[in-house]
């Protein structure tokens, strides 16, 4: 059994693609520009609010760097508020993850949704599970960097090789190549079995994750 599991969050532990293109539609109504469906907004996810919004907004190139901050602000502003009224596990993740917890498996996860945001999130809909909940930070590496991860499990004297990061979609897969983790792709993600070539095995339901040794 490996000991360490390091999962993705959006569309990985939870469906929250809902509050996710919520939040961002709002700041769109708000400047007079065209919303987006929630079927849109998962080809828009995966390396943060940032590449989100320059997706879905029109001009958020042509911005300098401080309005562009000031929008990515925003809309952490407005999820943080509404980030859990539509946000759930998906089926069969918490009953994985309390026997991965018996196991006496380090759980951990690592998101480029801003750090704020899913430490709340995991912190409410998976209470006490995870020994460390990473996300974006100004400044800090992103997905598909390995360096934050592998900080974490050098503190819990976890090798590379012991570890699976588990993921939705393209910048997982790579955060695990890059890492040096067995990486393990899920089919019931945003992005779909074409986002995770490279993956060592694609699950198909949360419960497969205790099938991994």
């Amino acid at each position: 059994m490996k000991k360490a599991f390091i999962f993705d969050l959006d569309g990985t532990l939870t469906n929250s693609i809902y509050d996710i293109g919520d939040s961002v539609n709002h700041i769109l109504v708000l400047r007079g520009l065209p919303t987006h469906t929630y079927e849109e907004y998962k080809t828009y996810m995966g390396m943060g609010i940032g590449v989100t919004l320059r997706k879905a907004m029109p001009g958020y190139d042509e911005l300098g760097e401080a309005e562009q901050a000031a929008l990515r602000n925003e809309y952490t502003v407005h999820n943080a508020e509404h980030c859990l009224d539509k946000t759930r596990p998906y089926e069969g993740i918490t009953g994985a993850l309390a026997e991965l917890q018996k196991r006496g498996v380090l759980l951990g996860v690592f998101t480029n949704k801003p750090e704020v945001l899913g430490q709340k999130i995991a912190g409410a809909l998976f209470k006490d599970v995870f020994a460390f909940i990473m996300g974006g930070l100004e400044g800090a590496p992103m997905k598909p960097d390995p360096g934050r991860v592998l900080a974490e499990l050098k503190k819990a004297s976890i090798s590379p090789e012991a570890a699976v990061f588990v993921g939705d979609g393209a910048p997982d897969i790579a955060t695990a190549k890059n890492g040096g983790f067995f990486a393990c792709g899920v089919s019931w993600g945003f992005k779909g079995r074409e986002e995770l070539d490279g993956a060592d095995r694609i699950i198909n339901h949360p419960d497969e994750l205790l099938e991994i040794d």
